[in-house]
């Protein structure tokens, strides 16, 4: 799940729909567009064994014959130096898939260097899924007309202008989503995890920042992620935007799509924050001079496109083949899940494991830093029964305090015209496993339903005992610095705890929480709406 106004089908528009539905009598029929024959098209259809980042990434391979190697993207402005370096070192292909690319300064940055790229005669594949693309329907038809970018739509929407009659008539296939996020460069390099292309990931949101992750993958896992993107690029729900996005309805051509991009480009605070950018992270050092990756054991998770359709079957789902892979955890487990709703089946499995003396700790958002709040009413009613069997739980904060901001915070703020009040509010966005200091596994799936049944997911499970050890001792570190921790009296009331070297606070009641809003997600809890989470 993502943003609740504009980013997600959220579940208050599930359950209005289901209501409409009902007091209609509308039978459920499918909206989905008439779909043209396509001829499929693949990652290896281009031959890109001579770019340089083959040059670069062959030897390693085959010194490390069977294995992926990686490097974690914790720093946002890492992460997004990382994109734009890749995209402007792509020689052959670009292969993107995301759930959210938005028309701010972090979706019109990429835009203007796939251009440059396409330019080249790099050739680009773009695969969005349609829940957020009606604000960029126009820039992605533009973007189509260039000869070398390619751009589809994932699960459309029939009624373009008109969505909720979607909602009423197709429900069933309409709260299913497109939620993977990949980014593969000359079938060379990869990244996967949590962010998606919006200013709230990249420290360039007025209003409030995401705190994520991301993975650098090359070797074996790169291939299985090319793989993947081709399932759902040659999937029937994938749609050029031609098709479905009327032209006459958007004056936007490409010529003055790339005037604007390149206007933007040129504005001083973007260069500003380009260059803070690219000193925090110096990717060309490091690729010509310093490259390092650690190589390990890793294993690509994924959903089935065919999910979407719920015609997914066993070995079709990641979390079956998360399970399979994950290994049976002795000593501890450590979760970071922004949305967390474990249900029934997921209590038992956490409450037994501490039961049985195993450290089992839960991150994941406070009610204020949640932007999601229907998910916190039925992830409240899973804390004390996990408290009682000693599972630990921590609620993110929603604004960090000054130790725990980005270094470069204040630069930020400066550079490029964005308050410090904004960059300090903050919401979880990671997703993140970590298992007896041996295994971990990154990448877009939540802990919770939706993940789990309805939305498609892809993430990266790493036999890294150095990797898991580091995110180990982090939380053992600063868990008090970005969260509360939530225990029981002997009254069984679950208290919020701040404690640092600075201070000890305990909050009888919910950390900014009004009454109203306790009782309001009280009665939603109730709703037989859980599996919507």
């Amino acid at each position: 799940m993502s943003h609740l106004s504009q980013q997600q089908f959220t579940p208050a528009f599930s359950s209005l729909a289901v209501a409409l539905c009902i007091a209609l009598s509308v039978t459920a029929c499918s909206t989905l567009p008439h779909q043209q024959v396509q001829t499929p098209s693949y990652a290896h259809d281009v031959d890109t064994s001579q770019t340089t980042l083959a040059h670069r990434i062959t030897p390693l391979r085959q010194a490390n014959p069977g294995l992926t190697g990686y490097h974690i993207l914790y720093d946002p402005l890492e992460a997004i130096s990382t994109r734009l370096n890749l995209i402007n070192k792509a020689q052959k292909t670009l292969d993107l898939q995301y759930y959210i690319w938005d028309n701010d300064k972090i979706g019109a940055l990429a835009l203007y260097d796939i251009i440059q790229a396409a330019d080249r005669g790099v050739k680009v594949r773009l695969l969005i899924d349609d829940n957020n693309a009606k604000g960029m329907e126009g820039a992605f038809l533009a973007l189509d007309q260039h000869q070398n970018i390619q751009v589809k739509l994932y699960n459309p929407y029939r009624f373009r202008q008109f969505r909720a009659m979607d909602m009423v008539l197709d429900l069933k296939r309409i709260n299913r989503r497109m939620h993977n996020k990949s980014f593969i460069v000359d079938n060379e390099i990869a990244l996967i995890g949590g962010r998606n292309m919006s200013d709230q990931y990249y420290n360039v949101s007025d209003n409030y920042q995401f705190s994520d992750i991301d993975v650098m993958l090359v070797g074996q896992a790169v291939d299985d992620i090319s793989n993947s993107f081709d399932e759902y690029w040659n999937d029937s729900y994938a749609y050029p935007v031609r098709q479905i996005v009327n032209p006459e309805k958007h004056r936007l051509r490409y010529e003055g799509l790339k005037q604007q991009l390149t206007e933007h480009y040129q504005k001083a605070t973007v260069q500003n924050y380009l260059g803070l950018a690219n000193r925090t992270y110096m990717f060309d050092e490091w690729m010509n001079h310093q490259i390092h990756f650690e190589w390990v054991k890793a294993k690509v998770v994924k959903d089935s496109p065919a999910k979407i359709r719920d015609q997914a079957q066993g070995d079709d789902y990641l979390r079956a083949q998360l399970q399979k892979e994950l290994i049976s955890p002795q000593h501890n487990v450590d979760i970071i899940s922004a949305y967390f709703v474990p249900e029934k089946s997921g209590a038992r499995a956490l409450n037994s494991m501490a039961q049985n003396g195993i450290q089992v700790r839960v991150l994941t958002n406070s009610f204020k830093a949640n932007d999601v709040w229907l998910v916190h009413a039925f992830y409240s009613n899973y804390r004390e029964d996990l408290l009682k069997n000693n599972v630990k739980l921590y609620e993110f904060l929603p604004a960090l305090s000054g130790k725990s901001l980005n270094p470069q915070t204040e630069e930020i703020s400066k550079k490029t015209k964005i308050s410090l009040k904004g960059l300090s509010r903050s919401s979880l966005h990671a997703k993140l496993m970590e298992l007896d200091q041996q295994q971990v596994f990154i990448g877009s799936f939540n802990l919770d339903p939706r993940s789990a049944k309805l939305n498609t997911e892809i993430g990266v499970v790493l036999d890294s005992p150095s990797l898991a050890k580091a995110i180990h001792d982090t939380m053992d570190q600063n868990l008090g610095l970005y969260s509360y921790t939530l225990f029981l009296t002997p009254q069984q009331q679950i208290h919020w705890e701040r404690n640092t070297q600075y201070f000890r606070k305990v909050y009888p009641h919910e950390p900014d929480m009004k009454w109203w809003q306790k009782i309001g997600l009280k009665l939603i809890s109730w709703l037989p709406i859980e599996g919507m989470m």
